[in-house]
């Protein structure tokens, strides 16, 4: 009986790293379900206080289409829980102003954009260079291409 108690209780252990993961999409689904794809430049940031957690609404200028309907040089909006100095856990932190990022944009039922799944929609882009950051570090703009080109 003891025995089977502490094999419980180390199971119940090895398991809870696991509950507590982002459920992350495989990367061919992200790009098919996406329904925008960009390059944006953040054009301005704003720290709003909160009652217990500051948000920070962030401006980006579309800088290039990948995929969807949308126009390069249209305006985006995106306002996150917390902030650079005080992120909330697991969720997305957009970059200071100037800096690049890839975005993976669905529209809510309102008909407003957010990022696909969470933090996983925004890759932050290496300054100077094309290079994808964030939870897109294993991937490219090259790769996103070739995914969208096999439809």
């Amino acid at each position: 009986m003891m025995r089977a108690s502490l094999f419980t209780i180390l199971v119940m252990f090895m398991a809870m790293p696991a509950l507590s993961m982002i459920r992350t999409l495989p990367f061919p689904d992200l790009v098919k379900t996406s329904e925008v794809i960009v390059i944006a430049t953040v054009a301005a940031q704003e720290v709003l206080p909160g009652e217990k957690i500051a948000k920070t609404t962030t401006s980006l200028t579309v800088e290039k289409v990948l995929k969807g309907e949308i126009k390069a040089e249209e305006s985006l909006q995106f306002t996150t829980p917390g902030t650079k100095e005080r992120p909330v856990r697991d969720r997305p932190v957009f970059p200071g102003q100037g800096e690049r990022v890839l975005l993976f944009l669905v529209k809510n039922d309102e008909g407003a954009w957010r990022l696909q799944n969470g933090m996983q929609g925004l890759w932050p882009l290496e300054a100077g260079s094309d290079k994808t950051l964030g939870m897109g570090f294993n991937y490219s703009i090259e790769k996103i291409q070739e995914e969208l080109a096999k439809k």
